[in-house]
């Protein structure tokens, strides 16, 4: 395979999902930064009308997901309509961390299945990637 062939994605067995599902919300968000870093992607969930903004009631935020199996999943629940959506980790860092901390969003940092999630602000988890 030459370095112009991108790696297929990785499938996730039903018992990987329910590992990962099981994390805790520190451990699941340090899985979903470290997948970024070796993948350089992410996923979140937007369908014609845009992406997927959950409202915690405190803040709303943009679900990320380190997989495409995971965000496929937690849409099945209650958010059918949505499909995931792979975003390049330099177009999220140079474009869409600034542009979610200016307009006041948040990020639900790979959200298990309860809909429970490490909620960071756009600015601080960019940290991750200097």
């Amino acid at each position: 395979m030459s370095e112009l062939t991108p790696k297929p994605e990785p499938t996730l067995s039903p018992k990987q999902i329910q590992a990962i599902d099981g994390m805790s919300d520190q451990v699941r968000f340090d899985h979903l930064v470290k997948s970024m870093q070796q993948q350089k992607h992410v996923w979140t969930l937007a369908n014609e009308t845009g992406c997927l903004l959950i409202d915690t009631g405190e803040e709303k935020c943009l679900l990320l997901f380190s997989h495409q199996q995971l965000a496929s999943e937690w849409a099945g629940q209650d958010h059918n309509t949505f499909s995931p959506l792979k975003i390049e980790l330099p177009v999220f860092i140079e474009k869409w961390l600034p542009g979610m901390a200016n307009d006041g969003f948040y990020l639900a940092c790979q959200p298990n299945l309860e809909g429970e999630a490490f909620v960071e602000a756009p600015e601080d988890f960019g940290v991750n990637f200097r």
